[in-house]
C-alpha cells in the first residue's frame, strides 16, 4: 500500500467510523437513562436518509435537508419512546421489563415497510450536500480526498464533541447522571425524569437522523440499510463500553478504520475482519474496553 491510497482508505475510514459513533452514541444516552436500547434505531437512520434525499432531489439547500430530516426523525424518537418504550418500564416481571425489545424492533420493521411502500426497494443515490460534480474532489498534498467524506469526518467529530459538552459541562447532563443513579431519588430532588427519559430518546433520534443525512450522498441508500448501521453501531458501544462516551468515539472510529482497511485488502469478505476484531476483543474484555467490569454497584 502506497502513502496515498493509506491515506485514502483512513479518511474514509474515520469518516464511516464518525457515523458509527454517532449510532453508538444515541444507543449510549438511552441507555444510560433507562437501560434500554431502540432497536430501531437504525431504521430511523434509514427514514432521515430517504427524507434528505428526497429534500435534495426537490433542490432545498443543505441547511434545510438537515434541519427537516431531523426535526421529522426527532418526532419519531418521541413516538419511540411513548409507545415502544414507556409502558413497559419497571415491570417486575422479567417478560414485561425486556418487552422493548420487540417493540423496538417492532417498530423498526414498520418503518421498513413504509420506506417500502414510499419509496420502493431499489437502491438509490442521495445528491451531494457539501459539493457538486465539478468540484467533488479536494487535492491536499497529492493525495486526492472527497469532499463528502471530509465534511462526514468533521461533522461527526463535532457533533460528539456537542454532545460530550451537553452531557459532562450542562444542567441536562447533570439531571441525566441523576435519572441514571436513580429515577425515585431525582424525582424527590425535582427532576422531572419523564422529560429527561424523553429527552434522551429525542437525542438519540437526533443523531440517527444526523447520520442518515451524513452517509446518504456517500453509501447506496435502501430501505434496509438501518439494519446494517444498527449491528455496527451495537458493535462500537459493546467493546467501547456503555457507560463510557469516550469510549464509544475511540471504538467507533476504529471500527470504521479496521473496515477501511480490511475492504481495500479484501473487497469480498473485508466487512467481516472487523466483526472478527470485536469478537475478540468482547472475548477478553466482555464489558468492552473502556467499560465497567462491575455494573450496577451503588
Amino acid at each position: 500500500m502506497n502513502p496515498v491510497d493509506l491515506i485514502q482508505v483512513l479518511v474514509s475510514g474515520v469518516a464511516l467510523g464518525g457515523v458509527y459513533t454517532l449510532i453508538g452514541k444515541g444507543m449510549f444516552i438511552t441507555y444510560r437513562t433507562t437501560q434500554t436500547l431502540n432497536f430501531g434505531q437504525g431504521d430511523l437512520l434509514a427514514v432521515a436518509a430517504y427524507l434528505a434525499l428526497t429534500l435534495a432531489t426537490a433542490g432545498a439547500p443543505a441547511p434545510v435537508v438537515l434541519v427537516g430530516s431531523v426535526a421529522a426523525v426527532a418526532l419519531l424518537g418521541m413516538v419511540v419512546e411513548r409507545v415502544a418504550v414507556r409502558p413497559f418500564q419497571d415491570r417486575p416481571h422479567a417478560a414485561g421489563a425486556l418487552a422493548w425489545i420487540l417493540t423496538t424492533f417492532g417498530f423498526g420493521l414498520i418503518l421498513q415497510n413504509m420506506l417500502v411502500s414510499v419509496w420502493g426497494k431499489s437502491k438509490q443515490y442521495s445528491p451531494p450536500l457539501f459539493s457538486t460534480k465539478a468540484d467533488s474532489l479536494v487535492t491536499l498534498a497529492e493525495v486526492r480526498f472527497y469532499r463528502e467524506e471530509l465534511a462526514v469526518a468533521l461533522a461527526s467529530l463535532v457533533i460528539v464533541g456537542l454532545f460530550y459538552l451537553a452531557l459532562f459541562r450542562s444542567r441536562w447532563g447533570k439531571q441525566v447522571a441523576a435519572v441514571a443513579f436513580d429515577k425515585a431519588t431525582s424525582a424527590l430532588l425535582g427532576i422531572d425524569v419523564k422529560r429527561t427519559v424523553v429527552s434522551s430518546y429525542v437525542l438519540m433520534a437526533m443523531l440517527a437522523a444526523i447520520s442518515g443525512v451524513l452517509i446518504g450522498p456517500i453509501v447506496t441508500i435502501q430501505p434496509h440499510i438501518g439494519l446494517l448501521f444498527l449491528v455496527k453501531g451495537f458493535a462500537v458501544v459493546s467493546v467501547g463500553g456503555f457507560t463510557n462516551p469516550i469510549g464509544v468515539l475511540v471504538a467507533g472510529i476504529a471500527f470504521g478504520v479496521v473496515e477501511g482497511f480490511a475492504n481495500y485488502f479484501d473487497s469480498l469478505f473485508g466487512d467481516l475482519y472487523a466483526y472478527v476484531f470485536v469478537f475478540f476483543i468482547l472475548i477478553f474484555r466482555p464489558t468492552g474496553l473502556f467499560g465497567e467490569r462491575h455494573q450496577g454497584v451503588r
